[in-house]
């Protein structure tokens, strides 16, 4: 059986195609959101992007809650912001990233995908990937040039993570 909540998108990043009505001011079209199919009074919701921190949106506050359902509808979906392998030789004006690459996938606040590629800093003070705040500009059909690259993320808890007889 149909429900509304069924009816909905996926939680998600999305880009949307048309204003929020009642909020166009606060959601006009091609602009990212975080959508929610639910809510405390289960209604769906969005969030706006408040900032943008290494390369990725956060969002923060209220969410806004809405009845229409058509709109939802007319979301778009976008590839999730992350790391990325390039799956061939990614040429641009002025140069060129090789294939299997690892880059990280970011967005515009009007969703246009942006590509920042890791590199390793000729001083090694750190064993670290450096991932710039400026980018490469992509086409969306540019995007299926990157394969999902699983990357280990420590816990919130301070702990490091290594396992238990890792040498150093």
């Amino acid at each position: 059986m149909a429900t509304p909540k069924n009816m909905l998108p996926d939680c998600g990043l999305y880009l949307t195609s048309q204003p929020l009505p009642g909020n166009e001011q606060k959601v006009p079209a091609n602009t990212i959101v975080y959508f929610h199919n639910h809510s405390d009074s289960g209604l769906p919701q969005i969030i706006t992007p408040d900032h943008n921190i290494h390369n990725r949106w956060h969002f923060h506050g209220p969410g806004i809650e809405f009845r229409g359902l058509n709109w939802a509808g007319t979301l778009k979906k976008l590839t999730p912001e992350g790391f990325y392998t390039l799956r061939r030789e990614l040429t641009f004006d002025g140069g060129s990233w090789p294939k299997g690459a690892i880059v990280q996938l970011g967005y515009t606040r009007e969703g246009d995908p942006i590509l920042f590629i890791g590199r390793v800093r000729s001083r090694l003070d750190e064993n670290d990937l450096f991932f710039s705040d400026k980018g490469l500009k992509l086409k969306r059909d540019q995007l299926n040039v990157l394969e999902p690259a699983p990357v280990y993320q420590e816990p919130d808890d301070g702990s490091s993570g290594h396992a238990p007889n890792a040498t150093h």
